[in-house]
């Protein structure tokens, strides 16, 4: 094991002497419970094993994961690039079109399994879409790459949610490393300091339409653990009932774990003592990302729960003067506010691993670059 770096697991978890500063106690009231209890405690796919490791001042959660095919997207290769994406493709208007990439996503899928691409050791995952950019220098890099590759030789090792625009010397300190950057999604950016946000009518007028509706905003501190089964509902009911089981399937002992150990910031929209809509956010370094949330899918959409509940989120930002990671999904809706669209990789070091795992991830970047470069194309065809 390389020298200054220490892997936490079930085994020393109580024994170990950690960093003290804001960050890392943070990290620290999050990851314990996840490696004292099984993950499935606190979200239903999640069959991995959640430990965390220590270099100088920073923790960061480590997830090891193994052919978990029907696991979640935060913590499956295979279903975030196969199930998920078809999942998607079946919700396509053009029905030849989907049916052509359904039939071609079967030999896809089958090339990932046989290069086993979901076993894997994620480093800074917090189980979330999108997580926070740690602020790692490349030798650090290069020291918990070499302690993992040591440790778990069989394991490709993966920093997900890595973008240019808010990690950006994070990312080419990646690449330094050795690190494959594969594109993983589209995600949707926001600078609150920009011109086409503050003069965005757009922004004005969710602004005004939170005072017209009349819900209150409250935070953190005013919420209890009686609503835990009100926030636990109204996310399931979205992300899950109204979207995909392939999201997070995050149930009441994750939502009494954060909002006992406050983890995450949370406000809530409540009318009439009933609480309809809310959301998570996490902020560092300068950038506020915008987690999960939750709202009441019977309300009529004129009411604009989630225009809402937007709109304090961009305040909320502004007001720290910080970027705005809003993650991924409803992009129309999120730059007629003002934000713009970037590229979020994984970052993949396999350069240990037998070649025909290696295979499978060159083949993996290969069919992702190639269809970006077919949508680029036809965008630029479609703006002429």
């Amino acid at each position: 094991m390389t020298s200054g770096i220490q892997i936490i697991d079930e085994h020393n978890v109580d024994s170990i002497e950690w960093p003290s500063n804001e960050e890392t106690d943070v990290t620290r009231r999050y990851v314990v419970p996840l490696i004292k209890n099984d993950p499935l405690f606190y979200m239903d796919n999640a069959h991995v094993r959640v430990m965390a490791v220590i270099i100088d001042d920073i923790v960061m959660p480590l997830v090891l994961a193994q052919r978990n095919y029907n696991d979640s997207n935060v913590c499956s290769i295979y279903t975030h690039y196969v199930k998920y994406a078809v999942e998607e493709i079946g919700k396509l208007d053009n029905r030849l079109l989907a049916c052509l990439l359904k039939v071609c996503s079967l030999p896809f899928g089958m090339i990932l399994k046989a290069g086993r691409v979901d076993k894997v050791i994620y480093v800074n995952n917090w189980l979330f879409s999108t997580n926070p950019c740690p602020a790692l220098s490349p030798k650090q890099i290069g020291a918990i790459t070499s302690a993992l590759k040591s440790r778990y030789t069989d394991y490709a090792i993966v920093f997900r949610s890595v973008n240019t625009r808010t990690c950006g010397m994070f990312f080419d300190s990646l690449r330094e490393a050795g690190y494959r950057m594969i594109r993983s999604r589209l995600i949707y950016i926001l600078d609150t300091a920009s011109k086409a946000y503050w003069k965005n009518k757009t922004v004005k007028h969710d602004r005004n339409l939170s005072k017209k509706m009349g819900y209150e905003l409250i935070h953190t501190d005013q919420l209890t653990e009686a609503d835990v089964p009100t926030l636990t509902r109204l996310y399931r009911d979205l992300y899950l009932n109204k979207h995909s089981l392939f999201n997070p399937q995050l149930n009441e002992n994750f939502f009494h774990l954060i909002l006992k150990n406050r983890i995450l910031e949370i406000q809530a929209l409540r009318k009439n003592n009933r609480i309809d809509a809310f959301s998570c956010c996490y902020s560092g370094r300068g950038v506020m990302i915008s987690g999960f949330s939750g709202h009441n899918t019977r309300i009529p959409l004129k009411v604009g729960l989630n225009r809402q509940d937007f709109s304090a989120t961009m305040d909320k930002a502004k007001k720290r003067e910080h970027l705005l990671n809003l993650s991924a999904g409803s992009g129309s809706f999120k730059m007629f506010r003002g934000a713009q669209s970037f590229i979020e990789y994984d970052a993949v070091h396999d350069k240990h691993l037998p070649f025909h795992r290696r295979c499978a991830w060159s083949f993996l970047k290969y069919v992702l670059d190639i269809w970006q470069y077919g949508a680029d194309l036809l965008s630029r065809k479609k703006g002429s």
